[in-house]
């Protein structure tokens, strides 16, 4: 269990788990927020499309409706207009039964071809005349009723009606004609005029059914659960049990939404019942008749649960979403980071274990990619370096060993030649003491070393030793000049017979084989960087470009050098061991007139044994 564990600390601390980690819990973040504004935002634009939408159900049944009440508002137009109605209504004579039954028929006739008007919606129809005399049109249950017109003039409503013609302003009532049960109904008066003259022939009273109204809204029912309520003129009624019933309720106004509704007849409110206590959205729309009105009443409980289950799908979808991203963002972090690390962390361990070989898998087209290809060059730096660092501790190593191969006993031949000099000098041979002087400085130098750092004055006595020498030996044809431009320079630090080799190879490569005398001038100067910079020119026979460029590549220096198997190349590389690879020697040359091989150096001013300077050498020169 304990092993278990650790696993599972270590895993967790791994950049793995913590980029899917954040990966989950930045997926739960943002499922969260835009869970969050979609509830506000979206609840607000759900209750707002929901009402919307009951608007839009509420006017097809407003229209609905109003083709009803025009359809019978159409028929009675078409009554009163007509010439046979209007010849019943106008005629004197009592027994004119034939313009009577002109009418009856005609009525009859007009409201069957009108295939828009079904039977239900008118159930009476009276034409009536100044005399007491009308035409009566009934449904089937209304033929066995007789309705006088002294009845008619006798409604209490009647003289209402009459005086505002096709208006309504009693609200529903019960028929006065039908006694074995109530039967609620509708009331309109038309009158009917002269054709010539402004005078009022008679008038037709009319008894609309309901279900010119609880039809449609019977209809609409099957499609939502909404209460319903209709309002004629200040009479308001309640739509149940597919019945309109007067009703009492009183709503408290809230809050009026009518600016969110689809049109500017429309009238939306927030209201409160004190009765049920409950919120309601109710959305008003007029009907085209005068003063009537279609309320539908949405209960703020089931359209907040129309909401809710909206929402919960939308919330849904969010999650549901949210879910495949991450798992989708969790396979592609595996495959484009995951995998990549472990194999960098494999690489690494190789490299760790030893393996410095390049590994080309790890090079990717991407940032990991270029993290690979950085490792792969690093082990390749670090085992060239490694290489590089073997292959100069061997060749040290061997220049040592060539640089002691070189010299010689120096203290056996510096005692001989102490006396050598002594004899010459008591023969008065002063070139033959003079050479053994010089040669014995040199041997001296060689007995204390070849690697130490000298002032620059010091590596000029030995180039004067060892020029005496040479000057003796071609009989004086060969001069040495020395052009230092400042004087501190001679207290600058060198690598220890530096310039021997140079002054060697300028007098056996250069003027020897030319045949005739001929000089060597070194120039010490300090160039435009602030290095010291050593330039050794011969007028000897030059050398081509070829030869010069391999010059300090060369190993294999002439026989008749002072120190063996030690040449012009090994001085470059030593300055370049010792000061690095910036310095070191540079050589031009032309063939016929000059070379100058150049020593770039470091200035360096630090103080020294003064039995390591030699005399001297400003303006000094061997002719």
């Amino acid at each position: 269990m304990v092993p278990a564990k650790g696993k599972l600390n270590k895993y967790l601390h791994t950049i793995r788990a913590r980029i899917l980690l954040s990966t989950v819990m930045l997926i739960v973040i943002i499922s969260i927020i835009i869970t969050s504004i979609s509830y506000f935002v979206v609840s607000s634009s759900l209750q707002k499309n929901l009402i919307q939408t009951s608007e839009t159900k509420l006017a097809f049944l407003c229209s609905s409706i109003d083709s009803n009440i025009d359809n019978v508002i159409g028929f009675i137009r078409s009554c009163r207009i007509s010439s046979k109605i209007k010849n019943f209504a106008g005629e004197k004579d009592t027994d004119s039964n034939g313009i009577k039954r002109e009418a009856h028929d005609f009525i009859i006739d007009t409201y069957a071809a009108n295939a828009a008007l079904p039977s239900s919606l008118i159930r009476l129809v009276v034409i009536g005349k100044e005399r007491s005399d009308i035409v009566q049109v009934v449904e089937s249950p209304y033929s066995t009723i007789a309705v006088s017109a002294d009845a008619i003039l006798s409604l209490p409503y009647f003289n209402t009606l009459h005086s505002n013609p096709g208006e309504v302003s009693t609200g529903i009532l019960m028929d006065p004609f039908f006694t074995t049960k109530q039967v609620p109904m509708i009331p309109f008066v038309h009158t009917i005029e002269h054709p010539y003259k402004a005078e009022e022939l008679g008038y037709i009273y009319t008894e609309m059914s309901l279900s010119v109204i609880t039809g449609p809204i019977k209809n609409y029912l099957s499609e939502t659960d909404s209460r319903f309520f209709f309002q004629i003129g200040d009479y308001r009624y309640e739509y149940s049990d597919h019945m309109l019933t007067p009703s009492s309720v009183q709503f408290i106004l809230e809050e009026d939404l009518s600016d969110i509704s689809l049109s500017s007849d429309t009238i939306i409110q927030k209201v409160y019942n004190p009765e049920s206590k409950s919120h309601s959205i109710m959305i008003t729309r007029p009907l085209g008749t005068k003063g009537w009105y279609v309320t539908e009443c949405l209960d703020q409980t089931v359209l907040s649960k129309n909401i809710y289950r909206t929402f919960f799908l939308i919330a849904l979808i969010i999650l549901t979403s949210a879910s495949i991203i991450g798992i989708l963002l969790s396979w592609f972090l595996s495959k484009t980071v995951n995998v990549p690390v472990h194999k960098l962390q494999e690489r690494m361990k190789r490299i760790a274990g030893g393996d410095f070989e390049r590994d080309p898998s790890t090079e990717w087209g991407h940032e990991l990619g270029d993290i690979g290809k950085n490792i792969n060059d690093l082990s390749e730096n670090v085992q060239l370096l490694m290489d590089q660092r073997i292959a100069d501790e061997r060749q040290k190593k061997d220049y040592e060993y060539k640089m002691l191969q070189s010299q010689i006993n120096p203290h056996f031949i510096y005692n001989t030649l102490n006396s050598i000099k002594w004899m010459a000098t008591i023969q008065n041979a002063s070139g033959i003491a003079e050479m053994t002087t010089s040669l014995s400085r040199l041997l001296k130098d060689i007995a204390k070393g070849t690697t130490n750092l000298v002032t620059l004055e010091h590596e000029i006595s030995l180039i004067n030793d060892y020029f005496t020498i040479q000057q003796y030996r071609y009989g004086g044809t060969i001069t040495l000049h020395y052009n230092i431009e400042d004087e501190t320079l001679n207290s600058c630090r060198i690598l220890k017979f530096t310039l021997q080799p140079i002054v060697e190879n300028s007098i056996f490569h250069g003027i020897e084989p030319k045949g005739n005398a001929g000089s060597i001038e070194i120039h010490i100067y300090r160039d435009e960087t602030g290095d010291i910079r050593i330039d050794i020119t011969d007028d000897g026979v030059g050398m081509t470009p070829e030869v010069a460029a391999h010059l300090l590549d060369t190993e294999a220096p002439a026989e008749s050098s002072f120190f063996k198997e030690f040449g012009i190349s090994n001085v470059h590389k030593r300055l370049q061991y010792e000061f690095g690879d910036k310095y070191g020697l540079s050589v031009k040359s032309k063939i016929g007139e000059f070379t100058t091989i150049s020593i770039l150096l470091p200035f360096q001013l630090e103080p020294f044994d003064s039995k390591d300077s030699g005399a001297q050498t400003e303006g000094v020169s061997h002719d």
